[in-house]
């Protein structure tokens, strides 16, 4: 089950870096994508480690393939990457404890 937890991280890495190309979906691919997936994984008791894989290795795709194409903004790229990986992060911890809340009100 690891094994494909962490297949499913990957695709979903590089299906992120492939669609961050398209420029109207790159803002809220990368604002908003991170606080959605960040909140469901949460509720859904996805581990933390699967999630920021995912936007880790979307963020490393951009760098790489933004260095293949244009060879710049390396470092926007990089920042971004680590953004997206904390408000991933961030939106998985706000999922998790609405979880926990609502499963203490319901034992309650």
């Amino acid at each position: 089950m690891q094994a494909r937890n962490w297949s499913y991280a990957l695709a979903g890495g590089a299906l992120i870096g492939a669609l961050a190309w398209i420029d109207p979906l790159f803002i809220p691919l990368v604002l908003l994508g991170p606080l959605v997936t960040g909140v469901v994984a949460g509720l859904r008791a996805v581990a933390l480690r699967y999630l920021a894989a995912a936007w880790a290795v979307g963020g490393v795709s951009m760098v790489v393939s933004d260095q293949i194409a244009n060879h710049e903004d390396k470092v926007f790229h990089v920042v971004l990457t680590v953004l997206m990986v904390g408000l991933a992060a961030g939106a998985w911890a706000a999922g998790r404890f609405a979880a926990r809340r609502r499963t203490q009100t319901a034992v309650v």
